[in-house]
């Protein structure tokens, strides 16, 4: 059961999933937020979904602005905007009579990360959370990760937030990381998960990379993942 969905926020339309249970009834919701040149329809969130939905849980995962089917250019994304992105999605798992609005729970890897728990930080209405490969800092570096060129305004806006700030005011949250992760050094996951409130889990996959591209640690973040939902959402 997938519902497709179409939002307005801000300047663009933001398109979305949302995967149900194959049964009747309200279902808890986890809001699934990709990394920055990553979409929806990546093999970890399709994965993602699909077993979250074999257990009973409710996904909603979509396109930022400027990413897979959402309008908007990627070049011109902050941390600031995804946030506004994240917001407005939040707003419309709330009014879904298919979904218990008060069991929303948020996953999110990467810069996908970031943004959730700025997200979860500010709004008491987000029950628990997990983090994959989430940094607590952005710098521009004279080898890009990609061949987006990012305008300055991304670092700029970036550093304005204080990740480890904010996660002062988290708790219910799991940290995971890969050892390996050749993009975000897992002591930046470390770092956030120092300064979460209990209760709090992190957990080092040993060997993983940055987008558990290794079918064998995608399944235990994913396992990982679906326990801490099961804990404090279902």
């Amino acid at each position: 059961m997938v519902e497709q969905f179409e939002i307005r926020s801000g300047r663009h339309r933001i398109k979305g999933l949302l995967t149900l249970p194959d049964r009747d009834g309200r279902f808890p919701c986890v809001i699934l937020s990709h990394g920055l040149i990553s979409s929806k329809d990546s093999s970890k969130y399709v994965a993602i979904s699909e077993a979250f939905q074999a257990s009973g849980v409710a996904t909603c995962r979509f396109d930022y602005e400027g990413c897979g089917d959402s309008e908007g250019n990627i070049e011109e994304t902050t941390l600031s905007g995804r946030v506004k992105n994240l917001d407005d999605v939040f707003e419309w798992t709330l009014k879904r009579p298919s979904l218990d609005s008060e069991k929303i729970g948020l996953l999110g890897s990467s810069f996908g990360g970031a943004t959730s728990l700025i997200k979860a930080a500010r709004d008491r209405r987000v029950l628990c959370i997990c983090l994959w490969a989430t940094p607590c800092l952005l710098e521009k570096k004279e080898t890009s990760f990609s061949e987006i060129d990012f305008r300055n305004l991304l670092y700029e806006d970036f550093a304005r937030h204080d990740l480890l700030a904010e996660a002062r005011n988290v708790s219910c949250a799991l940290v995971i990381h890969g050892e390996m992760d050749e993009v975000i050094p897992a002591r930046e996951g470390k770092a956030v998960y120092r300064n979460l409130k209990k209760p709090k889990r992190f957990e080092l996959i040993k060997g993983a990379d940055h987008i558990f591209s290794v079918p064998g640690h995608r399944n235990r973040a994913i396992t990982l993942s679906l326990d801490w939902f099961r804990r404090f959402l279902v």
